[in-house]
């Protein structure tokens, strides 16, 4: 296991050594932060054992996805690269940005195009819910805010829907008909 020997104070990257002298001359705990991964972690001396013998930082809590983190790794490298296995469920903490749609001007699109596919016919209901998606024609997730009229919408079922967003500039109601057709 690579032990980490820098990590964050105060939006400054700092050494160990440099870590250990603040902690020890400051009044407060100081607080410093992974460089790899952002998770907390604390500064340790050099020791007398064989195996963490240099100082170096150790997380509070072990993050097995990061590499500086001790501890037994929850990783697809546990097994052979050919086995049929792999681990999975455990939990990953991200950050993501999307675009807010408006979920009443989707309702009113579905409701004008009767809960069917414009593509293919689709029509399906299931457990009194109907499965149907609402396709911007002109993506949101290209630009920035801005008015979408009702137009600019299409029903489609989720086949359709994921054969229009198999390339970039998603591919409009008869290239999904003719994409269907070669199938």
């Amino acid at each position: 296991m690579k032990a980490a020997v820098k990590c964050i104070y105060k939006n400054e990257e700092l050494s160990i050594d440099e870590a250990i002298e603040l902690r020890s001359s400051s009044k407060e705990r100081p607080f410093f932060i992974c460089i790899s991964c952002g998770e907390p972690v604390r500064a340790h001396k050099a020791g007398a054992n064989s195996v963490n013998s240099a100082a170096h930082f150790e997380h509070h809590k072990r993050n097995y996805l990061c590499p500086f983190s001790e501890g037994k790794r929850l990783s697809d490298d546990r097994f052979a690269i050919d086995d049929p296995r792999a681990i999975e469920g455990y939990q990953k903490d991200i950050k993501i940005l999307s675009s807010t749609r408006n979920v009443e001007l989707a309702k009113n699109r579905k409701l004008k195009d009767g809960y069917t596919c414009q593509a293919c016919g689709f029509k399906l209901k299931l457990n009194e819910r109907y499965v149907i998606e609402c396709h911007h024609k002109n993506p949101i997730g290209l630009g920035g805010t801005r008015e979408t009229k009702l137009d600019e919408l299409v029903s489609l079922c989720p086949t359709c829907h994921r054969i229009a967003h198999t390339r970039e500039k998603p591919l409009d109601v008869d290239e999904i008909i003719e994409a269907r057709k070669n199938l």
